[in-house]
């Protein structure tokens, strides 16, 4: 038993405390280039927009940082290079830390990742109604949004978390991003589905209600 024990407390501490470090340590450039990536590989519109939409925020978060820049002090801190947004490496690789501002206020890092989660959700829960229906014969769809919910959160906390434990900003800080990233998050949400349908969010591949009515009403069945 207590070989066991070693062996589960050697993995634990040799693989994934180190890679838990490093995953949040990347974010959030590993989250815009492995979603630009995939979508990318699989041609796939949803995480194009979504990419997009990354970009936006981005760009939201500099002009808001450099506002305030204006009318007082809004350096942020960033002595410590595990704060340092990009992949590690020696040259500490990052392509959003050219849009995203180093600013004390609102936290680039907290502030990206808040609004694309909130982004993700309001697009989850854009298809309810779909999702409702589809749970009527497959039980399993019922699951997605509260999932969807539950799994952001969830790293969304993870990531404040290892923020806040690594000193990267204080409490107030990140609460005070979290609070301006939805908002926006949401506001970029709704532009998108204004521009490009609902289609553009669709990153379950829902087939649409309005879709499947006028397939009924033209005499064929929907798959």
């Amino acid at each position: 038993m207590s070989s066991y024990f070693k062996l589960l407390k050697s993995v634990v501490n040799d693989t994934v405390k180190p890679a838990w470090h490093e995953l949040f340590r990347s974010m959030p450039d590993s989250l815009f280039l492995g979603t630009a990536i995939f979508s990318g590989i699989t041609q796939n519109f949803p995480l194009g927009i979504l990419v997009l939409a990354m970009l936006e925020l981005s760009l939201i978060q500099r002009v808001f940082g450099g506002f305030l820049g204006s009318v007082a002090s809004n350096e942020a801190d960033v002595s410590s290079a595990t704060c340092l947004p990009g992949i590690p490496s020696p040259y500490q690789v990052s392509i959003l830390s050219h849009i995203l501002k180093q600013s004390a206020f609102p936290s680039g890092p907290v502030f990206f990742v808040t609004g694309v989660l909130t982004y993700c959700i309001a697009s989850t829960l854009n298809f309810k109604k779909e999702l409702k229906e589809l749970g009527e014969k497959e039980p399993e769809w019922n699951t997605r949004i509260p999932l969807s919910i539950t799994f952001s959160l969830l790293v969304l906390g993870c990531f404040l978390a290892w923020r806040f434990s690594n000193s990267c900003e204080d409490v107030f800080t990140i609460l005070g991003s979290v609070v301006l990233g939805m908002p926006f998050g949401f506001l970029v949400y709704l532009v998108h589905v204004y521009l490009f349908g609902r289609n553009a969010v669709n990153f379950l591949g829902v087939p649409l209600l309005a879709d499947a009515k006028i397939t009924t009403v033209c005499g064929k069945v929907p798959n």
